[in-house]
């Protein structure tokens, strides 16, 4: 059995086969887009739920960081 025993071929299809070919293919794939799944947005980490200490927002203002900077910085280290 060869591969183009399996599949009628599309060029030499009626134009109504491949328009009732085209409908159906549609209609599957617009039934597979609901069915994907959707995943969750990953949560942003704001600048306010960093706690820190008083001894490291001296270090940042000595240092001249900001808190959106150290957040960059964990996400680093996590990586």
């Amino acid at each position: 059995m060869r591969l183009e025993d399996l599949y009628t071929n599309f060029g030499k299809s009626s134009p109504d086969a491949q328009a009732l070919y085209v409908t159906e293919y549609r209609l599957r794939r617009a039934e597979d887009m609901l069915k994907t799944p959707t995943w969750p947005k990953p949560k942003k980490v704001s600048a306010n739920a960093i706690q820190l200490t008083k001894e490291e927002e001296l270090l940042m203002s000595l240092m001249g960081l900001k808190r959106k900077e150290v957040i960059a910085l964990r996400k680093l280290k996590e990586n």
